[in-house]
């Protein structure tokens, strides 16, 4: 088929068929650029939101923590912490009365029965006795026999009262009598401290 059409319309057809391509392009570029704008709108807003969620959220976590109120928690846990630290070192060198009593029992002459032994509160490092006597008599023989150098038990040992009833019984007296523990006493009847050098 012969186009017999002048060339200036040849040319405006051609030109024509162009830019409606040129159109069609050109509208797609801008839906592609309004759907990347709706995109970031919408994203921007999502984060946002989000954003504004945990904020929210941490405020909440924050007003729960002061209302549990952890630092006085926690001031409490270390003073456990600390109180179990002195524990252990007084249960480091605790006496092992286990050892102090089978001691003590052989050097308590006859008409004598100890009745309780008890860590002395005023004095450190000595003991309180408490024992039933047949007499007075056998309250300074026992005070005499734990004082005695060669047991190696106590240092001193002092009489603080013997009360005598008149009622009869097999033990009527009862000795009260404080002793102060030997320089070998650690090693004999403490658990002493080997870590720390205390």
């Amino acid at each position: 088929m012969i186009n017999l059409l002048p060339n200036d319309y040849k040319l405006h057809f051609r030109y024509g068929r162009l830019n409606l391509r040129l159109g069609q392009w050109l509208g797609g570029g801008v839906l592609i650029v309004a759907g990347l704008i709706l995109i970031l709108g919408v994203g921007w807003l999502y984060i946002d939101q989000q954003t504004k969620d945990l904020n929210k959220s941490i405020a909440t976590t924050e007003t729960q923590l002061k209302n549990q109120d952890l630092e006085k928690v926690k001031k409490q846990a270390d003073e456990i912490s600390q109180n179990i630290k002195i524990i252990n070192q007084v249960l480091d060198r605790e006496i092992r009365f286990s050892s102090l009593l089978q001691e003590i029992g052989k050097v308590t002459p006859p008409g004598v029965v100890l009745k309780s032994l008890t860590i002395a509160e005023k004095v450190t490092g000595a003991i309180d006795l408490n024992a039933e006597t047949v007499n007075a008599n056998a309250a300074a023989q026992i005070a005499v026999n734990l004082s005695d150098p060669n047991n190696n038990i106590f240092a001193k040992v002092d009489i603080v009262n013997v009360i005598c009833s008149t009622e009869p019984k097999a033990y009527p007296c009862t000795a009260t009598l404080r002793a102060l523990f030997d320089k070998q006493t650690p090693e004999r009847f403490q658990n002493v401290a080997t870590g720390d050098g205390q």
